[in-house]
C-alpha cells in the first residue's frame, strides 16, 4: 500500500517547488512589439543585460563545480592538472571581481551593449594578468561565447516572466503573433448559415456556370450548385508588400512605438501563419508561399528565414515611397522563378502615406482614359507625382488581372484613421483602385487585428 500512496502522490499531486517552465506563456499584441523593439535596439534591453552577465556567473560557477570535481576525483598528469587550476582562478577572479562590477554598471548605465560589457571584461583580463604574473589564454575563450549568452527577459500578461535567447525571439514572437492570428480568425462572428463550400469565390467562373445552367445571359439567379471556389490544393504565392518609408516613423502606440514596429510585426506573424497552416493542412508540396517585399529605394524579395531575421533587424522608417518599384519587383521575381509554374498569386500592399517615386521603366498594358480623365477634371490636394504614380499603379494592376497566365489577386491595405476617408488622397486611391479592389482601411491603433483582417478580406483557406 504505501508504495501506492507514492505513486498516487507522485502522479496527481506535484510538487509545490515544480517548475513551470512549460506552462503555456499568454503575450498580446503589445507585448510582443516590446520585445521586438528590445531585440532591435540592445540600448534598450536592461534586462537582456543583466541577463548576459548572471548567465556568465551561471556558466562560470558551473565550471568552478566542475573542475574542483576533477581535481579531487580524477588521476591526473601534472600538465592537465595545472590547466585545471589556471581555468579555476579564471572563473574565480570572474566571479569575484569583473562580473559584481559589471552588473553594477549595468544598473547605472554605464554598460549599455553587450560590446560594452565586452570591452569591460577585456580590461580585467589585463588585471588579472598583473595579479597572476602570466597571461591567462583560457579567459579569451569565455569572451567568445558572450553573444551566445545574451537574452532577453519577456513578461506575459499574468506577470510570469521568462528569459529568451536572442536567437530565439525571432522563433518565440512568430509562434506567438502566427497563433494569435489562428484564434483571431477563427472567431469570426456567425451571423447566418453559410451553405456554399468554403473558400474565395471565383466570380467568372459562378457567373459562367449559372450562365450555362439557366441558358439565360444574365443568368436570374446564382444558386448554390453554381458557386466556384478556389481549389485548396493549389499551391499560392503571397507577396505582402509592406511600406517602411519616413511616414511609418510615426507614433500610435503606447511606450514610443511607431507604425514601422506594428507592420514588422505583422511581417512576422503571417510568416509564421503560413508556417503553421502548411503543416497543418499535411501536403506532400505547401499550400502557401509567403514573401515579404519592403518599399526601400531598391524593394527586393525576402523568401527565407535568413533574409527575414535580417530586415527585422535592419529595418528602418526612411525615404520615399516606392510602391510601383516594389509592385514591379514582385512581378518580375514571379516570371523569374515561377515561369513554369501557374501558381495564382496575391499581391497584398500595406501603406500608410503615398506613393511619390513615379517608375522610370517600362510598365506593360495601358493606361485608363477614364482614370486620366478622372484626375485632369477633379480638382484634388493630392500632390502630382502621388497621381502619376496611381495611374501607373492601375495600369500595372489592370495588366495583372487580364493576364492569362494566372490567377492575380489585389488588395491594397490603408493604415489611416477612420476620417481619412474625407480626404483626397483616399478618394484618389479608391479611383485608382476601381474595377480592381476596394483600399482596405485599418487603424494605426487597432494594428494588432492587422493580420486577421488580411487573413479574412484577403486570402482564404
Amino acid at each position: 500500500m504505501p508504495h501506492r500512496i507514492k505513486w498516487l502522490t507522485e502522479a496527481h499531486y506535484q510538487d509545490p517547488l515544480v517548475n513551470y517552465g512549460t506552462t503555456e506563456y499568454i503575450l498580446q499584441f503589445q507585448d510582443a512589439a516590446e520585445i521586438l523593439r528590445k531585440w532591435r535596439n540592445p540600448h534598450l534591453g536592461r534586462s537582456s543585460r543583466e541577463g548576459t552577465i548572471i548567465r556568465l556567473a551561471n556558466e562560470a560557477n558551473k565550471s568552478v563545480e566542475l573542475i574542483r570535481q576533477m581535481l579531487l576525483t580524477t588521476n591526473l598528469d601534472a600538465k592537465h592538472e595545472e590547466q585545471l587550476i589556471e581555468q579555476l582562478k579564471i572563473f574565480n577572479f570572474m566571479m569575484n571581481h569583473t562580473l559584481p562590477e559589471a552588473l553594477e554598471l549595468v544598473n547605472k548605465d554605464l554598460l549599455l551593449t553587450p560590446e560594452d560589457i565586452l570591452k569591460f571584461i577585456e580590461k580585467h583580463l589585463a588585471l588579472m594578468q598583473q595579479e597572476y604574473g602570466k597571461s591567462m589564454s583560457m579567459a579569451k575563450s569565455m569572451l567568445s561565447r558572450l553573444n551566445e549568452l545574451t537574452d532577453i527577459e519577456i513578461r506575459d500578461q499574468f506577470g510570469r516572466k521568462r528569459r529568451v535567447q536572442q536567437s530565439d525571439v525571432l522563433d518565440v514572437l512568430g509562434k506567438t503573433l502566427g497563433n494569435l492570428i489562428i484564434r483571431q480568425t477563427s472567431l469570426r462572428p456567425v451571423d447566418q448559415i453559410d451553405a456554399r463550400p468554403r473558400g474565395k469565390v471565383r466570380k467568372k467562373e459562378t457567373y459562367r456556370a449559372a450562365v450555362l445552367r439557366t441558358s439565360q445571359l444574365p443568368p436570374p439567379t446564382i444558386e448554390i450548385e453554381d458557386i466556384r471556389v478556389v481549389d485548396k490544393d493549389r499551391l499560392s504565392l503571397i507577396y505582402f508588400i509592406v511600406d517602411v518609408s519616413q511616414s511609418m516613423s510615426k507614433t500610435v502606440f503606447t511606450g514610443g512605438l511607431t507604425r514601422l514596429d506594428g507592420a514588422l510585426l505583422t511581417s512576422l506573424g503571417l510568416y509564421f501563419f503560413f508556417n503553421l497552416t502548411n503543416r497543418r493542412k499535411r501536403r506532400e508540396f505547401e499550400t502557401f508561399k509567403m514573401h515579404l517585399v519592403p518599399v526601400t529605394e531598391i524593394p527586393y524579395v525576402i523568401d527565407n528565414n535568413k533574409k527575414l531575421e535580417r530586415f527585422l533587424f535592419e529595418a528602418e522608417a526612411k525615404g520615399k515611397t516606392r510602391l510601383v518599384h516594389a509592385v514591379d519587383t514582385v512581378v518580375n521575381h514571379v516570371r523569374s522563378n515561377y515561369k513554369e509554374n501557374d501558381f495564382d498569386v496575391q499581391i497584398i500592399v500595406l501603406t500608410d502615406g503615398r506613393p511619390n517615386v513615379p517608375f522610370s521603366g517600362h510598365i506593360p498594358g495601358r493606361p485608363d482614359p477614364f482614370l486620366v480623365k478622372y484626375f485632369e477634371e477633379t480638382a484634388s490636394d493630392t500632390p502630382h507625382e502621388t497621381r502619376q504614380c496611381m495611374l501607373q499603379l492601375n495600369q500595372l494592376f489592370r495588366h495583372l488581372q487580364r493576364s492569362m497566365d494566372r490567377n492575380w489577386e489585389i488588395s491594397y491595405f490603408l493604415m489611416a484613421p477612420e476620417k481619412f476617408r474625407d480626404s483626397d488622397l483616399y478618394k484618389d486611391t479608391k479611383a485608382m483602385l476601381g474595377g480592381i479592389t476596394r483600399p482596405i482601411l485599418i487603424d494605426p491603433t487597432k494594428i494588432e487585428q492587422l493580420g486577421a483582417r488580411i487573413i479574412q478580406e484577403a486570402i482564404t483557406e
